[in-house]
């Protein structure tokens, strides 16, 4: 197969894999390094970097110093940490007026927080310094992390607590400006350019704990936060929840804890019941705690360029353990995940897209001791290297999380132990970065922004990946006819500079003209952007511009001849008040009733695949009456409804997971556009190969949009809801009984029960699901592959599922909507046999691979097993069907691959 692209080595790189050869050992790349990446030759000829998810050196005098935490005393008695990116200082001894407890930061961009009274001589440990007794009974404990500190109070017993209860730290900061949000979390943003420098998470207190002073499973309480403007800075007031303090069951000492921190470096938990932000924090927690809910951790690492697009040899993620229930081996899981961020919570997580691996590491507990652990997490950083990202995010989560002894707690990226992945790597000869899956991720973003009805976003994917995929291929094209991928959709492009288009600016701007034109009120400037500058700087500037002629020639091909496509509304439909008939069903008119009339993508007419009807019935007066309508009524009725005791609670969790009806969600095509991506990693396609996957399926998921709409409007039985014809009696039916009180199962973020706004025959996700299926069984050669994957719609966060076969998903997405309570079994099933055959005909009859009638010399490669590897890729990319390898000259190693 092709590799992707890398980043072209620069000289000292090959200089120090030259002398890591020759000395035998590794050599840092000085020039590569970063505040949070290091990067080694070695003397194998690989590659090491090691990423860190918060910074480990900042820059000073020109030179690069480690951060080192650990706090010493100045002459002057102030304290400072040996090595900090912000030159962090702490207070010595002080007077009885008291004066500056921290200093963070240096002229405009400074933070200097206020004590007001006496400070002792601070007692050193580590990272943390302790002030006895700053008040009666209480200790002030300011603890140093990497981009800032954490300062609480150690309130020894209730005598204490009244005079802790409510404090007032003032603040200089003459540049900064401070803005609390509702959940007490602070952020500190530059008074001139209103950019955001730091934070505080939300304040929390804590007590001893039944199992000891801190010990997870203690009680918590929020502390309640107030900023006060005050001239060149503001008061920040920390009031204790005072119930909590005087409560019987409050152990003591309590701590009382607010933080801040500089930077962009991140990472943070979440847990079940708690809605405040965790992040800023030095622990990241997974599992149950005791008599807490369960918690789950996300780690951002920023990218770097070092990893795009090299063929990754080895990938370890390394953690440091701090605390653990008990000793015993305990199963915990690592996930690909979407980007965390201060707006995590466990209620808005990120999407948990697949299971990298399961770990059963545990350490912490007294008895085992805090350690580093390692596990292998090559196959995610793989997939990770064949896109472009700038932050890449692992999510930690327990196997069994009811299981308290499963409790974890690992050190965040603000401690001395901050997360990293090592991988090391060899740079592929020819590569090529993967811009296809990039621009699917704006496309599926775009899909939230704008939400509506499926059948515009599904054409909006296929008019995206058709030109995609004709970018694509005339940009390979331009190498020679037989580098083509297939066949063209619409057009095969050429440049009118002469030079060889770069394929990756072919991609780009193919979908960045198409997206301009789809959502002209949209601005797509920073992701065109964005996709540009991660073109290597060795394509020449006549490439990247013959690249962007054919991509534009590719979209401009694509818009003009979907224009009078039929897309455009026509008059609302209202539907009909006779029985059986849909009427709305408080979630608007009908929409969309055009798009069975819309112009295919594959299909040759936009009724090619139209069922006979429902159970073969073509009349509302002799369906109603029928056993077969009522056998299909009564069964959503037992398995639809919301409060079913017939449905499992898997099938529950089943037809959430599929239901992403709601604005806000990548909806049906967007879902299946996500388990595309996760099937071609866990396959490894190359772009070239994606270009073409991705355009089949939308292909395949735009006449879907197209057939099912066709017989929801166009047929004599555009059948009502199940819950119209539950609730109301009027079908005739002696079989069937009437349930006013009757709602599906189907729900919005409010928790209203609801039905999505069309016919119910045939079901658009089975539609889609079956044509889904078929385009992508079609492509890989096979229905049994097993996969992992989540959902975004809200009311199943957090849920996956594993399939074993793409069928078995299709079908579960089809029979989800009957145990959703939004359609008879007869929709699902008659619409996914409608878009299987939507998507057979679709692959059969477009994008069609290369032909030739003899075998016709492709290229010659150095050995046979690489002769064999690219014959196998372009069979299984679709662009050539036959391959066969033949010795040049014995006994030399090359082979020249021939195809036809």
């Amino acid at each position: 197969m092709p590799r992707p692209a890398a980043v072209k080595a620069s000289s000292e790189e090959v200089n120090a894999r030259l002398t890591a050869q020759a000395q035998g050992r590794r050599i840092e790349v000085v020039g590569a390094r970063t505040e949070s990446t290091t990067l080694w030759a070695n003397p194998d000829g690989t590659m090491s970097v090691e990423s860190f998810a918060g910074p480990v050196r900042f820059k000073e005098h020109g030179r690069w110093v480690g951060i080192d935490l650990t706090l010493v005393k100045n002459a002057d008695g102030t304290v400072r940490p040996k090595a900090h990116p912000r030159g962090l200082r702490l207070a010595g001894r002080t007077g009885a007026t008291g004066g500056d407890l921290v200093t963070l930061g240096q002229g405009d961009q400074g933070l200097a927080l206020g004590w007001k009274g006496a400070l002792p001589a601070p007692r050193l440990n580590g990272a943390k310094a302790t002030y006895a007794d700053v008040l009666p009974g209480t200790d002030l404990v300011v603890e140093a992390t990497r981009t800032g500190f954490e300062q609480y109070l150690v309130v020894a017993d209730r005598q204490a607590a009244e005079r802790a209860a409510s404090l007032t730290f003032p603040v200089r900061a003459k540049a900064l400006r401070a803005r609390q949000a509702a959940d007490e979390t602070l952020t500190l943003t530059d008074a001139r350019t209103g950019a955001t420098v730091g934070r505080g998470s939300t304040p929390y207190m804590w007590d001893a704990g039944a199992r000891g002073e801190n010990a997870p499973g203690a009680r918590t309480a929020r502390v309640d936060l107030d900023v006060a403007d005050r001239g060149e800075g503001f008061d920040l007031t920390v009031k204790a929840d005072r119930a909590f303090l005087a409560d019987k069951a409050t152990r003591y000492p309590v701590t009382i804890d607010p933080a801040v921190y500089f930077g962009t470096d991140f990472d943070t938990y979440v847990r079940n019941g708690d809605t405040a932000d965790a992040s800023a924090g030095v622990d990241l927690r997974v599992g149950r705690e005791w008599q807490k809910g369960e918690a789950r951790s996300f780690i951002n690492f920023p990218r770097s360029p070092a990893v795009t697009g090299q063929d990754i040899l080895n990938a370890e993620l390394n953690l440091y353990a701090t605390w653990s229930d008990v000793c015993t081996p305990s199963s915990w899981e690592i996930w690909d995940t979407g980007t965390a961020s201060t707006a995590t919570r466990w209620g808005t997580q990120p999407a948990w897209r697949s299971k990298v691996t399961t770990s059963t590491q545990t350490y912490g507990h007294t008895n085992c001791g805090t350690r580093w652990i390692s596990e292998d997490i090559t196959s995610l950083v793989k997939q990770w290297s064949k896109t472009t990202n700038t932050v890449d995010t692992v999510g930690l989560r327990a196997t069994d999380e009811n299981d308290t002894a499963a409790f974890k707690i690992f050190a965040s990226a603000q401690t001395s132990f901050a997360p990293s992945i090592l991988v090391t790597y060899e740079t592929p000869p020819d590569p090529v970065k993967d811009h296809v899956v990039y621009w699917n991720d704006v496309l599926q973003e775009t899909f939230r922004q704008v939400g509506g009805a499926p059948g515009p976003l599904a054409r909006a994917g296929a008019m995206v990946h058709g030109a995609i995929y004709d970018a694509a291929n005339s940009a390979r094209c331009a190498e020679g006819a037989l580098k083509c991928l297939g066949d063209p959709y619409l057009v095969k492009a050429t440049a009118s500079n002469g030079a060889l288009p770069d394929v990756n600016s072919a991609i780009d701007h193919a979908a960045f003209e198409v997206l301009k034109s789809l959502y002209p009120t949209l601005n797509f400037d920073d992701e065109i952007a964005a996709a540009r500058s991660t073109i290597p700087a060795a394509v020449t500037d006549a490439q990247r511009a013959a690249g962007t002629e054919v991509g534009e020639k590719a979209a401009a091909a694509m818009v003009a001849a979907r224009t009078d496509d039929g897309s455009a509304p026509i008059a609302p439909y209202t539907g009909s008040t006779e029985p059986g008939y849909w009427r709305p069903t408080g979630t608007g008119d009908g929409a969309t009733p055009q798009w069975g009339m819309v112009k295919p993508f594959g299909m040759a007419t936009s009724s090619q695949f139209r069922s006979t009807g429902p159970a073969g019935y073509t009349q509302m007066n002799t369906l109603l009456p029928s056993q077969a309508y009522a056998d299909q009524v009564n069964d959503v009725k037992s398995f639809g409804g919301a409060e079913s005791t017939t449905r499992t609670a898997d099938q529950t969790k089943a037809a959430l997971f599929w239901a992403n009806d709601l604005d806000g969600t990548y909806k049906p095509p967007g879902q299946l556009f996500e388990h595309t991506q996760i099937l071609s990693r866990q396959y490894g396609t190359t772009v070239s190969g994606n270009a073409k996957l991705f355009a089949l399926t939308a292909f395949a998921m735009a006449d879907a949009a197209i057939v099912a709409w066709d017989q929801k409007y166009q047929t004599n039985i555009d059948l009502w809801r199940p819950e119209s014809a539950i609730r109301l009696d009027g079908d005739g039916n002696a079989a069937t009984a009437a349930d006013a009180n009757w709602q599906p199962l189907s729900q919005d973020r409010n928790g209203q029960h609801f039905s999505p706004p069309f016919p119910a025959y045939v079901s658009g996700h089975a539609t889609f699901a079956g044509a889904w299926s078929k385009a992508t069984q079609a492509w890989f050669g096979t229905d049994q592959i097993t996969w992992t994957a989540t959902t975004e719609d809200p009311n199943a966060l957090g849920v996956t599922r594993t399939f074993t076969s793409i069928s078995a998903a299709a079908t579960e997405d089809a029979v989800g909507r009957v145990w959703l309570g939004v359609h008879y079994r007869w929709d699902g099933t008659d619409g996914k046999a409608a878009g299987d055959s939507a998507a057979a005909y679709t692959v059969t009859n477009r994008l069609k691979p290369n032909t030739a009638a003899n075998w016709t010399a492709y290229e010659t490669l150095h050995n046979l097993a690489g002769c064999q590897e690219v014959g196998k890729r372009l069979v299984a990319e679709h662009r050539w069907t036959s391959w066969q390898c033949t010795q040049v000259q014995a006994p030399e190693p090359d082979h020249t691959l021939y195809v036809k």
